[in-house]
């Protein structure tokens, strides 16, 4: 399995950040052959919302999702859309206290920020689907 369809697996959280991170390393850039070469696009942020209010995926593991897309070479948004996907991922990594990926921390979750709630995750997905300011 190529680098490129892991990449499109954690796009859309069918492997954890975890199985990512045996397969790459998460802590360097993409190779230049690859930058920016997977699309995040509403429909990928309303799917991640949506299993996240189906607890599928734990709050932290959609949180760690949206800070390695944001930070990471290997994704790029959407032309349409951009500024607004750009601004919920955000909202959704704002409560991650960032770790260290090499030595196995993904991250932990702080109390005192603004956490993901099923509302707030409507919110969003509302916003996405209605192209609307949030």
């Amino acid at each position: 399995m190529d680098n490129l369809h892991i990449i499109k697996q954690y796009r859309d959280l069918s492997i954890s950040m975890e199985e990512l991170s045996n397969v790459i390393d998460v802590n360097s850039f993409a190779p230049p052959d690859y930058s920016y070469s997977v699309i995040i696009c509403k429909e990928h942020v309303i799917s991640t919302l949506e299993k996240y209010k189906r607890n599928e995926v734990a709050e932290l593991d959609v949180a760690r999702w949206a800070k390695f897309i944001m930070f990471s070479e290997w994704y790029d948004y959407c032309e349409e859309n951009s500024e607004l996907i750009a601004r919920i991922l955000i909202e959704i990594e704002a409560p991650l206290l960032w770790g260290n990926y090499a030595e196995g921390d993904y991250g932990e979750l702080t109390e005192f920020m603004g956490k993901l709630s099923p509302e707030k995750a409507d919110f969003f997905v509302n916003a996405l689907r209605n192209n609307t300011e949030i």
